[in-house]
C-alpha cells in the first residue's frame, strides 16, 4: 500500500497530473470527493467545507471561528480512504490529513510566477494584472486557510519529499517522475507505517464519532489510540458522564481497551453566559 498526495498552485497543471500519475499505477483518485465523505462521517456541512478550503476569512472570523470540527473530519474521511486502497490524493489539505506516516509521497507542483500568471491568462483570459491579482488572492486565502485548519505553511518546501517546478519539466515528465517516486521502497507500506496509520485512523475515527454524538462538548476531549488502546482526557460537563462516553467509544470500530482521564467542569463555569 502506498499514497500519494499531489498539491499544485493557481496554474491547472496539477489536477491532470494527479489523474494521469493515478492511472499510470492503477490506483485510486480522490480529490473534492473527500468533502462528501467527510460530510457524511461528521454530519458538517460540505458548503461550509468548501468555504473553508477555499475562501480567505474575515479577519474576525479567524479569530472566533473554530475549525477543529471540520478538521476532524477532513482526517477522518482522508484517513478511512488511505486504509482503504492504494491512493493518489489531489488538493491541498491532503499533505497535512496523514502526518508522520512513511508511506505518503508529498508532491507539490509550483512554477516561478511569471509561468503561473501567463498559465491563468491563457485559462481564464485575464491580462496580466488581473491575473497576477486573482493568483495573490487565491493563494493567500489558501495560506491563511491552511494555516487556521492544520497550522501548517503549504509554500514550506520542508514538508514534501518531491517539489516539481513545471517551468523546467513538463507534465508528461513530472508524472514520470512522480510515478518512479511513488515506486520506490522509501514510499512502500512498512509494519511500523501502516500501524502508525492504523493509530491516527482510530484516532480520527473516535473523534470523528464523538462529535457527531456530543456535538461542540467533544472538543473538550483529547483522543489518542495506539494499537487499538484509545486513551481519552479532558473536562466534561456534570451532564455527561464518564461512563457515558466510554461505552460511545468502546462501540467504534477497531477499539479494545479504553482509558480515560476526565475533569468534570465546575458549574459556575458551566453555566456562565
Amino acid at each position: 500500500m502506498a499514497i500519494v498526495t499531489i498539491f499544485g498552485g493557481t496554474f491547472g497543471d496539477d489536477e491532470r497530473i494527479a489523474v494521469d500519475v493515478a492511472l499510470t499505477l492503477g490506483w485510486r483518485y480522490l480529490s473534492r470527493e473527500i468533502l462528501v465523505d467527510a460530510t457524511e462521517i461528521c454530519d458538517v456541512s460540505q458548503a461550509k467545507l468548501n468555504e473553508i478550503l477555499d475562501k480567505e476569512p474575515h479577519w474576525w472570523a479567524r479569530w472566533l471561528e473554530n475549525l477543529r470540527p471540520y478538521r476532524i473530519a477532513l482526517q477522518s474521511a482522508m484517513c478511512e480512504a488511505a486504509l482503504a486502497d492504494n491512493l493518489v490524493y489531489h488538493g491541498h489539505i491532503g499533505h497535512a490529513l496523514l502526518p508522520d506516516i512513511g508511506h505518503v509521497l508529498r508532491v507539490l507542483i509550483t512554477a516561478p510566477l511569471e509561468y503561473r500568471r501567463d498559465r491563468v491568462r491563457a485559462r481564464q483570459g485575464l491580462d496580466a494584472k488581473a491575473a497576477c491579482h486573482y493568483i495573490d488572492q487565491v493563494e493567500r486565502a489558501r495560506s491563511r486557510r491552511l494555516k487556521a485548519l492544520v497550522g501548517l505553511d503549504w509554500q514550506d518546501p520542508g514538508q514534501y519529499a518531491l517539489v516539481v517546478n513545471l517551468a523546467q519539466m513538463g507534465v508528461s515528465s513530472a508524472v514520470t517522475t512522480i510515478v518512479g517516486a511513488a515506486r520506490l521502497d522509501d514510499y512502500q507500506s512498512t509494519a511500523d507505517s501502516a500501524r502508525a496509520l492504523a493509530d491516527l485512523a482510530l484516532t480520527a475515527r473516535v473523534q470523528a464519532t464523538l462529535l457527531r454524538t456530543l456535538g461542540t462538548p467533544s472538543l473538550l476531549i483529547n483522543v489518542l489510540a495506539k494499537e487499538r488502546e484509545v486513551y481519552l482526557r479532558g473536562t466534561l460537563s456534570a451532564t455527561i458522564a464518564d461512563e457515558e462516553i466510554r461505552t460511545l467509544v468502546e462501540s467504534v470500530a477497531g477499539v479494545e481497551k479504553v482509558l480515560t482521564d476526565f475533569e468534570t467542569m465546575p458549574s459556575e463555569i458551566r453555566h456562565y453566559g
